[in-house]
């Protein structure tokens, strides 16, 4: 039986939006940095497996503020104190972000700790205001961001690959320890239309700076053909993908659900990771430097990935009146991986794969129609 609660409204606030605002910044930086990998044709993988690196620790942070402000923020009394100095450990971490890491190792640290410590330090706050179970699930898991945040910041002192490793554990604990706890939080739901709006804002953001990193592919080329039709058949991926998502959202979210919004905000951590790589490899793979194969791989691989992440996360938060077709879902998987294979076995030009990729979006969209109307109660 799916537990519903009523929730009482809540608008995103301003200091939110103004947060979110400069994690545009932080998201721009990131995509900017992936699409320079195209000057390093020989370090791809590697500068991939950074990029990862460094988005993960920018998302969670902001997660680990939203998460809060979410359940606990009406009992911190000023709470633009902590955001806003926040928001400068972010822009530390954000001129941070380098490919070569190990030049701005000790900022990244100090920028990502910082913003960690301030929301820390908010659960310790926010207890003397709460009782029972919600003083008990701010005190754990102030607790336990407290400890990821310690091992990440012992780094410092030591030298080499090894300070890579300690960081990473910190904060790889620090996001594995709340998943771990998922009953304890479960005694005191989010609230889960602010928490779905405040996600839906961070998509946008993101779904936003696809759009910068096909427009950048226009520089100097605003009159050749070629370069309108690639440019404007990403945008329409982009636009068709983002109806999709949008789609699901309004009409296939059940709102009421009474949940921990651990798998809301896990999953979308893959969505947006795909939605990030899908605008890097369009663009890097217009630019054409790079080893076809991997990049055709990232490419269809990061679509996949946002369709099944995507679904796992409506999926599990739908209406009950809502049925998903598990027959579609695996041809819409399927006729993807057709259309890989077929352009990893011919010579078919780039646009071939724009267009393959249209056509599965198109299809995952009137799923989607289709999945949002209401299966009609046999009488």
């Amino acid at each position: 039986m799916i537990k519903k609660q009523i929730f009482e409204e809540r608008k995103v606030s301003w200091l939110e939006l103004f947060f979110d605002l400069i994690f545009v910044t932080a998201v721009s930086s990131t995509t900017h940095l992936l699409v320079t990998i195209d000057h390093h044709p020989e370090h791809t993988l590697l500068y991939f497996g950074e990029y990862l690196l460094m988005v993960t620790p920018m998302f969670w942070a902001w997660v680990g503020q939203t998460m809060f402000y979410n359940r606990f923020g009406k009992k911190i009394s000023r709470p633009e104190v902590f955001m806003l100095s926040q928001m400068f450990f972010l822009i530390l971490m954000t001129a941070s972000f380098d490919l070569e890491f190990a030049d701005t190792f000790y900022t990244f640290i100090i920028g990502y700790a910082g913003i960690r410590l301030f929301t820390v330090i908010q659960y310790f706050v926010a207890t003397k205001k709460l009782h029972g179970e919600q003083k008990q699930v701010a005190n754990l898991l102030g607790s336990l961001f407290l400890v990821g945040i310690l091992i990440s910041l012992s780094s410092i002192f030591f030298n080499g690959n090894i300070r890579f490793f300690i960081m990473y554990a910190g904060i790889f604990l620090d996001i594995l320890l709340p998943l771990l706890n998922g009953k304890k939080l479960q005694k005191v739901p989010v609230h889960f239309p602010h928490l779905a709006e405040r996600f839906g804002l961070f998509v946008i953001i993101t779904f936003g700076e696809t759009i910068v990193a096909i427009t950048s592919i226009l520089a100097e080329k605003v009159t050749d053909p070629y370069t309108l039709l690639y440019v404007f058949l990403s945008f329409v991926i982009i636009a068709v993908l983002w109806a999709s998502y949008f789609h699901s959202f309004e009409h296939i979210v059940d709102q009421n659900r009474a949940t921990n919004g651990q798998l809301f905000l896990y999953g979308h951590y893959f969505i947006i990771i795909a939605v990030m790589m899908l605008a890097a490899n369009i663009h890097l793979l217009f630019l054409g430097h790079l080893n076809k194969s991997l990049l055709f791989l990232f490419l269809y691989g990061s679509v996949a990935l946002f369709f099944v992440a995507k679904q796992i996360v409506f999926g599990f938060h739908k209406k009950e009146e809502i049925e998903f077709s598990i027959w579609k879902e695996a041809a819409l998987i399927g006729l993807l991986i057709c259309f890989y294979l077929l352009s990893q076995l011919t010579s078919l030009p780039l646009m071939t794969s724009l267009l393959a990729i249209l056509i599965c979006a198109l299809f995952d969209l009137t799923i989607r129609f289709q999945s949002s109307k209401p299966v009609r109660k046999r009488s």
